[in-house]
């Protein structure tokens, strides 16, 4: 326990004992501070100096020499997770790399990166809105994102939406720092390009049949070689499909429906030809015996 007295002195006082006081004197309970193994306590003392000291730690404000204590959590990096800590220094900034599993205390001249990219709505996770997702912690496990590409117009003018699964893994930190402040919105960026260009080479019933290349990898050139540019790569790229306007879409519903209506009507007028030469056969042999 420790008492501060009026005149300006702090006495420390290690066991229990009675104090007295005279006159206009005053005891004064100091605060105590305790920081656990979690977390790490940042004090500032009179001249302004500012010390970032990791728990397990416990300390008491003294007036005379400490002019605030803080205490806050110390950041627990999982596995596969990394921070990117920036430290002034006199003349330069430093940046550097801090990977998982760590329990980690910034130094007191240093701060993190705050990441800003493109994010999903929440209600259509096929939607992205920039800055929609802000964070610290970079995650190195590939992930996937969903994406509409719009207006996507064929060489006959038709209006159509394409829909993709993307998937892609982060490779190098310091490329991805060095190149890109969003890599979210360069690969909608790269993917858009890659679909208008493949679209605008053939007309709407083209793409329809051409479709199924969508889903590799080859179709996706300007998506593909910007990931490797920013640190990343693209592993996979899957076409689930496209959205046409609902007067298109019925007509081309119409289109299929009579296609599936003529197929089954040769198919019904093949099987009965085959049925009445059978007869007639069978009426032959019969008319021979």
């Amino acid at each position: 326990m420790r008492r501060r007295m009026r005149s300006r002195l702090c006495i420390p006082l290690g066991i229990p004992v009675e104090v007295y006081v005279w006159g206009d004197q005053r005891l004064e309970m100091l605060q105590h501070y305790i920081a656990n193994q979690n977390q790490y306590m940042i004090i500032k003392d009179r001249e302004g100096r500012i010390s970032h000291v990791p728990g397990p730690y416990e300390a008491f404000l003294n007036p005379l020499e400490v002019e605030s204590i803080l205490i806050r959590n110390a950041i627990k990096l999982d596995a596969n997770h990394s921070l990117v800590v920036y430290k002034q220094n006199e003349e330069h900034i430093e940046r550097r790399v801090v990977s998982g599993p760590v329990v980690f205390v910034p130094g007191p001249q240093e701060w993190l990166h705050q990441f800003e990219w493109h994010g999903a709505d929440r209600s259509n996770p096929a939607h992205w809105t920039p800055k929609g997702n802000q964070f610290t912690e970079l995650s190195h496990v590939p992930n996937h994102f969903y994406y509409n590409v719009r207006d996507v117009r064929t060489n006959d003018d038709t209006m159509i939406t394409v829909m993709l699964m993307i998937f892609y893994e982060l490779r190098d930190i310091e490329t991805m720092l060095n190149y890109t402040h969003d890599p979210i919105a360069d690969f909608l960026n790269g993917a858009t390009s890659d679909m208008i260009s493949f679209a605008s080479q053939m007309t709407y019933e083209e793409f329809l049949n051409q479709s199924h290349q969508l889903s590799k990898i080859e179709s996706y050139s300007q998506l593909a070689t910007r990931a490797e540019k920013i640190g990343f790569q693209i592993t996979k790229v899957v076409y689930r499909g496209y959205q046409a306007s609902s007067a298109l879409q019925s007509t081309h519903d119409d289109a299929i429906m009579k296609r599936m209506q003529l197929k089954l009507y040769g198919e019904t007028e093949e099987q009965e030809q085959v049925i009445a030469e059978f007869k007639l056969k069978r009426d032959m042999q019969r008319t021979k015996l």
